[in-house]
């Protein structure tokens, strides 16, 4: 995992963009260890796909627009 740098002035925000990175990281593992599918971007996408090969079919979303 690469950490990325901050440019901010503020120096209780220089943390943030790390603390961010290693919260993404377990719910990326808690996802896996649960089974859930594991959605990357903040807009809803047309299908998700679990982690794990699993039986679930995959679930197609309906756009929210």
């Amino acid at each position: 995992m690469i950490t990325p740098v901050s440019h901010l002035n503020d120096p209780d925000m220089q943390a943030a963009p790390a603390a961010l990175m290693r919260a993404a990281e377990r719910a990326k593992r808690l996802a896996e260890q649960t089974g859930t599918p594991w959605v990357v971007r903040a807009v809803p996408p047309k299908e998700t796909v679990s982690t794990k090969d699993t039986n679930r079919p995959i679930r197609k979303e309906t756009s929210r627009t």
